[in-house]
């Protein structure tokens, strides 16, 4: 009887209302802040004003295709930990082309014994430095793709990451990362020779890794007061990307790295680092609109975040139907039907996805991912059949021409244009490679995109533009000594939904070369 009269008390006591989700949308950014909407509009504000910074100090190419970034803010740091299962990420850049945001948060850790583990750490980070830190890498890959060692991608990010926007446009560079110098006083010093060394993760051992970002981010801060020490390590990007094996490129642009080395560790112990200001004058962010995320948007934002993320083929199916299960309280909202629509696909439901695709373009007659979707499931059905006629295939590539003229900056429907003729047996004609390379250029950093155009240059012929292509995704790919059959197991393990099983890029990079070495005249 008490239990009862527990739970009915319970039922009529009002549970704490989950905070809402607001859009702000800027000239570059579409903020989404589970929080008020003033927060959304103040954080677009702000990355807008860190976007002017970078671009300021590193003009971007004239003419670039570019998209607005998606960015959410969640309620605090724990979820942003929870949306990828690791409690100790604060934030992070998700790069392919389905996704291609930001996921962090404005508010430290709720729980107090986690927040002082944190201190105790060293890991308190500010999380508005890891979203600058995780923006500094998609300005990067955006602008000025290449091939960068991980210590010089992540040194450069922490570097920026600790910019300090202050009222009256006034913006504050160079401020220690204190977090590193932690790192520093624990785990002591790895030799400026293997820093530089290490294109990737996986030439590290153990706490070697996180020397690298605290040595990456030591360098870079270096170089930054000492011009003739950044002119040596420019060299030393400039001879990687074009080919220099690592060991060459070091001895060529910095002869004297031993005295190198002395001079960056004597700077680790520097009692302080000047901190340098910038005043604007005046920085124009433009004009902000901001609203409140519709109830389906509301209900369905966290799973909107996983299928932009990724997340493995096994897992498909059942999170097809979960966001089914969801969507369904919103049967006419072109949101939840467009994620049904992309869940489906993604789990392999053709049937499904169409009918959702149906229901979408019913709603909006032009929707390009809804086109797109389309397109693909009735060429897979063409393709299954081996029609490779044009007239059979004049219907679906109706369908993707009309999706990429809706949308002109949404890689995933520039690429299936592309793709459509690949599932037709033929060459895509030159309209078609231009979709795939704008594509490219608009997600330089999704490997499947990079991947594709090395392989149509090589179709064609071009060898040397092909490896150009593939060579920065190369570089920090690790190399492994496993076996076919346990290569063929791991990569079932970490096969995300949609994606298929080809040659790795450091494979491609190799094949590649002795095609283009065997082409080589004979001397």
């Amino acid at each position: 009887m008490i239990r009862k009269l527990l739970l009915a008390l319970a039922l009529l006591v009002p549970t704490a209302a989950r905070a809402e989700w607001h859009e702000a949308t800027s000239t570059n950014f579409i903020v989404y802040s589970q929080g008020s909407q003033q927060d959304a509009i103040d954080f677009a504000a702000k990355l807008e004003r860190f976007h002017f910074l970078l671009k300021t100090i590193r003009p971007v190419p004239a003419g670039r295709t570019t998209a607005r970034l998606r960015v959410f803010l969640l309620a605090n740091q724990q979820a942003v930990g929870r949306s990828v299962d690791a409690a100790s990420v604060a934030g992070y850049y998700v790069p392919d082309a389905r996704g291609l945001m930001l996921v962090g948060t404005r508010r430290r850790s709720t729980n107090l014994s986690d927040a002082r583990s944190a201190r105790d750490e060293g890991s308190d980070i500010d999380p508005e430095s890891v979203l600058f830190h995780e923006y500094t890498h998609h300005f990067t890959f955006q602008y000025f793709p290449a091939t960068y060692p991980t210590w010089y991608s992540e040194g450069f990010a922490e570097f920026w990451g600790t910019t300090r926007i202050l009222p009256g446009d006034v913006i504050e560079v160079g401020a220690p990362a204190d977090h590193r110098f932690s790192t520093l006083r624990a785990l002591g010093w790895l030799h400026l020779s293997r820093l530089l060394r290490a294109r990737s993760y996986s030439d590290l051992r153990g706490p070697e890794i996180f020397l690298l970002y605290a040595e990456g981010w030591l360098l870079v801060r270096y170089i930054f007061e000492h011009p003739a020490r950044q002119r040596q390590i420019q060299e030393y990007l400039r001879l990687i990307n074009a080919g220099t094996p690592i060991e060459a490129a070091i001895g060529q642009a910095i002869p004297d790295l031993e005295a190198f080395n002395n001079e960056l560790f004597d700077y680790a112990g520097a009692a302080r680092f000047n901190v340098v200001r910038l005043p604007f004058r005046r920085i124009e962010i433009g004009a902000i609109e901001a609203r409140t995320l519709r109830p389906a948007e509301q209900a369905l934002l966290m799973d909107e975040i996983k299928l932009s993320r990724g997340y493995p083929q096994r897992e498909a199916v059942e999170f097809a139907d979960h966001v089914k299960d969801v969507a369904a309280r919103f049967p006419d909202d072109p949101f939840a039907i467009r994620m049904v629509m992309e869940a489906q696909y993604l789990a392999g439901n053709s049937a499904e996805a169409l009918a959702a695709a149906d229901r979408l373009l019913a709603i909006e007659p032009n929707h390009a991912r809804a086109l797109a979707t389309k397109g693909l499931i009735q060429g897979a059905a063409l393709a299954a059949v081996r029609a490779t006629d044009a007239a059979s295939w004049n219907g679906p590539r109706q369908l993707l021409r009309r999706a990429v003229n809706s949308a002109r900056t949404d890689p995933v429907v520039l690429a299936a244009y592309y793709r459509s003729f690949q599932m037709q047996g033929v060459l895509p004609p030159e309209d078609a490679q231009n979709a795939l390379y704008t594509a490219m250029e608009l997600a330089p950093s999704d490997d499947e995109l990079r991947y594709s155009v090395a392989l149509d240059f090589e179709q064609r012929g071009m060898i040397p533009d092909a490896i150009t292509i593939i060579r920065q995704q190369a570089y920090n790919e690790p190399h492994r000594t496993e076996s076919e059959a346990e290569r063929r197991r791991r990569e079932d393990r970490q096969r995300q939904a949609g994606r298929t099983r080809h040659e790795t890029a450091l494979e491609m990079l190799t094949r590649l070369e002795r095609l283009q070495a065997a082409s080589r005249p004979a001397r």
